[in-house]
């Protein structure tokens, strides 16, 4: 891992760092990397595949039709709105 991963990492993040900041970001990393590679030396070779942590299966309920609400009641108490619809503020990302 080099200075340039870390910059390129906090690109995508949207953060800016110093050439500085990043060496130290760069230690940690390698840091965090090294302690992973623990994993590597256990043999999970009988470990069996897990889905979930629990033994829990979900319950489903069947979907049933029931009341709904008018799309007028809906509106009411929008603060915005036209017809059929609530207004939003307009979120760019």
């Amino acid at each position: 891992m080099t200075v340039q991963d870390i910059h390129a990492i906090a690109d995508l993040a949207r953060l800016r760092f110093t050439d500085e900041q990043a060496q130290v970001f760069l230690h940690e990393f390698e840091k965090i990397i090294s302690s992973m590679d623990v994993i590597n030396i256990i043999d999970m070779s009988a470990v069996e595949p897990m889905t979930s942590i629990s033994i829990q299966e979900n319950v489903m309920r069947d979907d049933l039709i029931g009341e709904t609400v008018s799309t007028a009641d809906a509106l009411r108490n929008a603060p915005k709105k036209n017809e059929a619809f609530i207004k939003v503020p307009k979120v760019l990302g």
